[in-house]
């Protein structure tokens, strides 16, 4: 789940295209495309928005412009609030009814910089960075299990640098009205893995609220303490001279299973955090609404995830699968050499998944377990970049 605001006690309850249409898909990728999968709440926690080369040039005028190259500094940020809890796709809607829901508010910058050595071929390097606020309950022991207090707990740092790999399947040059980019790279574990906070918890042998130094949930740690390793697509085909359909996905491939950090949770099948994958898929159309200042609305459908079990590797230790399914509308706009765009994935599914260790504690205990996982309604990107 997440960090946040310490809340008083409740009571428990993307002849030549149209100017600027290409060169905005790739906007609307860098909106959507981010190395690990987008933050959910508790599930995806880490990722961020990544701003990829336009590499066809920033079309702002009244002609077609050809693919060029050169460097552009980017910038990408995210926020989400997350308090709504699920356990696989049904809703715990007592978690809210009584107060003990867990709240996530969280932000992600992600400034950048990326270099197209031709038309074709390009690579990038984002250094994320995030604040988190993980809000959460103190229970008492009885059998009630009594709301006591809310507290929260604060992280905030450099995260997981990314540096990408692009290239063109097809010569720009030659297909403008079709294409599909190709993306590969490597996420690197500079982010703290093992952020601490104080914790707020009931001591049963005094029968006081006690203060403890802790690690924080894992949904809020700026990094995962793995190396990862990076896949992006991205293919659109021009159906009109101002409208044109799209796909983009993304998946984040860790091979390493454990990243050494206690959760102090009492299944002990999840007392040490996972490294887990994550991934990413959208696909949908973009209409030019005003071609002189390259104004596309777009609309597409979304899905972002961490899977139960790895690729690669294995898949043991403290994580919250699963998904959300969304539908994301998005406006972009650019002027001169700067492009700007805004996207907001509103959730319409969202399925917390049982874990491995799930499963191991049952066939252990004969008691059936399923985690539970907090997620947000909409997520707000907003992505500006600068050709230099």
């Amino acid at each position: 789940m997440s960090t946040y605001i310490s809340n008083p006690p409740r009571p428990v309850r993307r002849r030549v295209p149209r100017p600027g249409l290409v060169p905005l898909a790739l906007l609307a990728l860098g909106l959507a495309a981010s190395a690990p999968a987008q933050a959910q709440g508790c599930v995806a926690a880490r990722g961020g928005v990544c701003v990829l080369p336009n590499q066809l040039g920033i079309l702002g005028s009244g002609e077609a412009a050809p693919p060029g190259s050169g460097f552009q500094v980017f910038f990408g940020y995210r926020w989400l609030h997350s308090d709504r809890h699920f356990v696989g796709d049904h809703e715990e809607k007592h978690r809210q009814e009584e107060g003990s829901e867990v709240i996530n508010d969280s932000h992600f910058l992600d400034p950048g910089v990326s270099y197209a050595f031709s038309p074709r071929f390009s690579a990038s390097l984002t250094v994320p960075f995030s604040v988190h606020d993980r809000s959460q309950v103190v229970r008492s022991n009885d059998v009630s299990r009594t709301i006591l207090q809310r507290f929260s707990t604060q992280s905030l740092g450099l995260g997981d640098l990314r540096l990408m790999a692009n290239a063109w399947v097809l010569d720009p040059h030659k297909h403008m009205r079709g294409n599909v980019l190709l993306g590969v790279g490597v996420d690197m574990p500079t982010g703290e893995k093992d952020a601490t906070d104080t914790f707020q918890m009931f001591d049963p042998a005094t029968g006081q609220i006690v203060a403890r130094e802790r690690t924080v949930d894992q949904s809020i740690q700026p990094g995962d303490g793995g190396w990862g390793l990076l896949t992006e697509l991205y293919a659109y085909y021009q159906l009109a001279p101002t409208f044109n359909v799209f796909v983009n996905g993304s998946y984040a491939l860790t091979p390493e299973e454990l990243n050494g950090v206690p959760t102090y949770r009492t299944n002990p099948y999840e007392a040490v955090m996972s490294i887990a994958d994550s991934y990413m898929g959208r696909g949908g159309f973009q209409y030019v609404l005003w071609p002189k200042y390259g104004l596309t609305l777009s609309l597409a459908g979304r899905i972002d995830g961490v899977p139960v079990e790895d690729a690669i590797g294995g898949s043991n230790g403290f994580r919250r699968p699963g998904y959300s399914v969304s539908l994301e509308p998005g406006i972009s706009a650019t002027v001169g050499t700067w492009s700007f765009g805004v996207n907001a994935p509103v959730a319409l599914y969202r399925n917390r998944e049982r874990s491995v260790a799930d499963r191991q504690w049952t066939e252990a205990t004969g008691i059936y377990r399923h985690g539970d996982a907090a997620f947000a309604d909409y997520l707000v990107m907003f992505t500006m970049s600068k050709s230099l």
